[in-house]
């Protein structure tokens, strides 16, 4: 196989794969055998976690959606917190050059910016690091049994089976892939402690504020508690939206997934995963907002599907989460 980085186009291999075989590639990429100057191949692999719930019936995922959480985590981890790259490397230095040319102030997080200054370092990215790098690479490592891309298309391909493995391991492979991030990180950051370098790393794409998902869900379900049904108290900071399945699982922030609850319970419930009795009255809920005519909602939906939702809720258990939580 060429260069991976020089491919325009890779093709999946969809002949059936043991788990143990998978599990080998992900430990061969995020092992010293994988060549590796900078952090991208760490950052893509976890860019496709975060969006695994965004893929279409074919399992595709955009160059621009793997870009928005390449842009999301660099940002918030090089020109928020000042963690170096390496000297040098492509995404430092266009992240630097961005800041100035547009006057970004000083500790401005990803979400801080403007949503034309997001699109377009989003864009940039795409095109100067993702496209042009990172994802032929990670596709020759792996021998393309995780997925199959074109550039010219700007979208990758997971196979059903890799789609399957990254779902029901998904918890394992982000805390390993953030590990090995942390320890790269650290020697280029020597004068840094690994332990706080790893908890802001395993954080760094979360959103600051859930409010536009607030709005979305009281304009179409209204202000009472999804899991008591009792009335919200409308004051500020009483008003919780609850990721039903835990972030800290899904690593991601679907509108599928959001439920309005008290502050209270939100933080009663934690990290536990509701009692399967919810799974039908979130669905009966997204069939609604399916429904909508704001455009959104629409968009946000656009992949819901209930058969993927339960998947996801019982690999939640799978990975050590505890289940069965009631008010």
């Amino acid at each position: 196989m060429a260069e991976g980085w020089k491919l325009k186009e890779g093709v999946a291999t969809y002949r059936t794969v043991s788990a143990d075989q998978l599990w080998a590639l992900c430990m061969k990429v995020l092992s010293s055998q994988a060549v590796k100057t900078t952090s991208y191949k760490y950052v893509l692999l976890r860019a496709i976690i975060e969006n695994l719930y965004k893929t279409n019936d074919e399992f595709e995922l955009s160059f621009n959606q793997l870009a928005e959480s390449f842009a999301r985590l660099y940002w918030n981890l090089v020109v928020r917190n000042g963690y170096s790259q390496g000297y040098q490397t492509s995404i430092e230095k266009g992240l630097m050059e961005f800041k100035l040319e547009f006057a970004i102030p000083e500790g401005a997080s990803f979400d801080g910016l403007q949503k034309n200054h997001q699109n377009e370092l989003i864009h940039r990215i795409e095109v100067s690091i993702l496209r042009k790098y990172v994802v032929g690479a990670l596709y020759a490592d792996t021998n393309g049994l995780f997925y199959g891309f074109s550039k010219k298309s700007r979208k990758i391909v997971l196979t059903p089976g890799s789609y399957e493995f990254l779902l029901k391991y998904q918890t394992i492979l982000f805390k390993l892939i953030n590990y090995e991030m942390a320890k790269f990180l650290e020697k280029k950051n020597p004068n840094l402690t690994q332990g706080i370098l790893l908890h802001e790393i395993e954080n760094i794409t979360k959103r600051e504020s859930l409010k536009q998902f607030q709005q979305l869900i009281v304009e179409h379900s209204g202000h009472s508690c999804f899991y008591t049904e009792k009335p919200l108290v409308k004051a500020q900071r009483t008003i919780a939206v609850d990721h039903f399945v835990p972030w800290s699982f899904v690593h991601s922030d679907d509108l599928w997934n959001f439920v309005l609850t008290s502050s209270t319970l939100n933080s009663q419930k934690g990290v536990k995963l509701p009692a399967e009795r919810f799974l039908g009255k979130l669905h009966e809920r997204n069939q609604l907002l399916k429904q909508s005519g704001n455009v959104y909602v629409k968009q946000y939906m656009e992949n819901y599907s209930f058969h993927q939702f339960e998947k996801i809720y019982n690999y939640t258990e799978f990975n050590g989460f505890e289940k069965g939580w009631l008010p």
